[in-house]
């Protein structure tokens, strides 16, 4: 039974603790170009440098290495594979991302195309063109532009919304903040009972004012009744009739103070208990 090699252990070791696996494939060149080996190869480098600085923690970029140990042992099938796009060899080697680029010419001038596939799904994330008389102007466009196309690896889903739980009803605040709306018919009782309250007052005033008056009056009739009792045998008929006159007008005036404050304190008092 043959060892597995060292490196091939290692590699696996490091794919199962990846969150995800980016195979950033060579940069080939058009057939009619005169581009050395060393040219693209460093563009692919760079290529693969600016993967990993654009991507987060746990995320594995495999290098040249990493996918020549992955590809199929059989000559003639690596042979088949390699000639196959660039998402069937992302399968094949077991990477969830891949690249590929191209290095052409268009217009007298140097083309140099890059694309970013997701493997499973074979679908398009991302890619850049750009055009350069000199290959270090491509080597710029990839400094630039690869930090932005792997970003939209890291990119995390879109979250769906969390619906909020529903809040405990606080019945006392919801009341305390809905405008209290008074029944007509309530409203209507509490001005009967706030004018209620000021005519038994009223009432109240006028017949301790009467009562009072009364008093006076009882005073008033106490003093001319003494008036009358000091006339003297030499007082004349008139004088005793004016003086006694007096006498009865202030008891009747306060007898009718006293009856009539008696009934406006009652009609208050009555009042104040009936409302």
């Amino acid at each position: 039974m043959k060892k597995i090699p060292l490196l091939l252990f290692l590699l696996a070791a490091s794919l199962a603790s990846a969150t995800g696996t980016v195979a950033v494939l060579e940069i080939t060149p058009a057939d009619e170009l005169d581009l050395k080996i060393s040219e693209y190869r460093h563009l692919t480098d760079e290529l693969r440098t600016r993967a990993r600085e654009a991507l987060p923690d746990g995320y594995v970029v495999l290098t040249r290495d990493n996918i020549i140990s992955l590809m199929p042992s059989d000559a003639e099938e690596a042979q088949c594979l390699a000639e196959s796009c660039a998402v069937e060899i992302g399968r094949a080697i077991g990477a969830e991302y891949v690249t590929q680029g191209f290095v052409g010419e268009f217009g007298g001038m140097l083309t140099l195309t890059v694309e970013l596939y997701e493997s499973m799904s074979g679908n398009l994330l991302g890619s850049f063109v750009t055009e350069s008389k000199e290959v270090m102007s491509l080597l710029t466009t990839i400094r630039e532009k690869a930090p932005g196309l792997f970003a939209k690896i890291s990119k995390p889903a879109p979250s769906q919304p969390v619906k909020e739980q529903p809040k405990e009803l606080d019945v006392a605040s919801e009341i305390a903040k809905q405008p209290q709306k008074i029944d007509p018919q309530v409203e209507s009782i509490e001005k009967k009972t706030n004018t209620s309250f000021w005519v038994a007052v009223a009432l109240d005033v006028v017949g301790a004012g009467l009562l009072c008056y009364g008093y006076m009056q009882e005073r008033a009739a106490t003093d001319k009744f003494d008036s009358y009792m000091s006339l003297n045998a030499s007082s004349s008929r008139s004088q005793f009739g004016d003086s006694w006159q007096k006498v009865e007008d202030a008891s009747t005036i306060r007898n009718v103070s006293y009856v009539a404050g008696g009934i406006f304190l009652a009609a208050g008092i009555g009042v104040h208990v009936w409302f």
